[in-house]
Parts: structure tokens; C-alpha cells; sequence
């Protein structure tokens, strides 16, 4: 179940962060593949395995190396949403102040997470892998396009992305470890 949970968590953040992309015009979709939202078919499903292999090569590193519970996998992710969201609002905006920003957001996300190198080094691998995937698969509006066809930001956010989704199935997997069943006697 925790898996499950992972994908899904994956596949909804990637859905609803994707779609405020597409709305804010920072990607655009032209190959007629159909869509959900208003992602191409396929994105949120890649995004989805993605966080789950973070997840998996995170729980095998023993992460997260601080104790993490449900409601913190749900301000982890929620903070990963809202950093997506932000960047689709930075469209049009200088680029130095966008990677700032969002970069300073992503350390401070790895730092309260799990501020472990093997963290770090799954958040890192995410901020190089990410982008270079989208490099050959999505589209950047002319303003968005900075580094190499993609956004100047988007190593920032596969970056704090990756750094919570390196402790996801741990801290799901350690929630379970630690709940007791309910007793007639509470």
C-alpha cells in the first residue's frame, strides 16, 4: 500500500502542478497525444514511477533519517505543489530571481525533510535527471526556455521533489511500523 500511495502521490502532484503549467502558458502540449487535465496522457504516469523509483532508492538508503509520519508526507508534498505552482506563476520573470527563489524553497524543503547526503544525493540526481528528460519531451514557452529548452528553475523543483520523495515510502512504511491497533481499552 505505501507504494500505491507513493505513485499516487506522484501522479496527482505531477497531474495539478503540470496543469497550472499549462494554464499559466509556461508548457504547451501540441502533439494531439489526449490528455488529462491538461496533461498529456502519459506525464503523470511517468512522474508518478519517478517518485516512486526516488522513493524505492531512498527506502534501500534508509531514509528518511529522521523519524517522518503521514501528516508529514502530506506537508512534504504539499510544499513540492506549492513550489510547482509558484513556478508557474514566475513566467516572464527574470530568470535570476526565479532560480533564487525557487532554489532557496528547495534547500529549505531537503534541509526540514532530511538534510542526509544520501537525501541530498537522490534530490540531486532528480535536479539533473528531471530536466534533462523534459528536455527532449516537453514544450517551454519562448520566456521559459532558458536552460537547454527548459525552465531555468525546473533543476530547483525536481530538486526538492526528489529530496521528499526520497523518504516517502520510509516514512509511510515507519507510520505503519509504529501504529498500535485500537484496543477496547484505547
Amino acid at each position: 500500500m505505501p507504494r500505491l500511495i507513493t505513485f499516487l502521490l506522484g501522479f496527482g502532484i505531477g497531474l495539478a502542478g503540470d496543469a497550472a503549467h499549462v494554464v499559466s502558458g509556461t508548457t504547451v502540449y501540441t502533439s494531439g497525444i489526449p490528455t488529462i487535465w491538461k496533461s498529456e496522457i502519459w506525464f503523470p504516469f511517468v512522474v508518478g514511477f519517478a517518485v516512486l523509483a526516488a522513493a524505492e532508492v531512498g527506502r534501500r538508503a534508509g531514509l528518511p533519517r529522521r523519524p517522518r509520519r503521514v501528516n508529514d508526507v502530506v506537508i512534504g508534498a504539499a510544499v513540492v505543489l506549492a513550489l510547482y505552482a509558484l513556478t508557474a506563476a514566475l513566467r516572464g520573470q527574470p530568470a535570476t530571481v526565479s532560480v533564487v527563489l525557487c532554489a532557496a524553497i528547495a534547500v529549505a524543503v531537503w534541509a526540514w525533510w532530511d538534510p542526509s547526503a544520501a537525501a541530498f544525493g537522490i534530490a540531486a540526481a532528480a535536479a539533473v535527471l528531471g530536466p534533462v528528460a523534459e528536455m527532449f519531451v516537453a514544450d517551454y514557452a519562448s520566456d521559459s526556455d532558458g536552460l537547454f529548452g527548459v525552465a531555468p528553475w525546473l533543476p530547483c523543483l525536481y530538486f526538492a521533489a526528489g529530496a521528499v520523495a526520497s523518504g516517502v515510502l520510509g516514512a509511510l512504511s515507519q507510520n505503519r511500523a509504529t501504529t498500535k491497533p485500537l484496543t477496547p481499552t484505547g
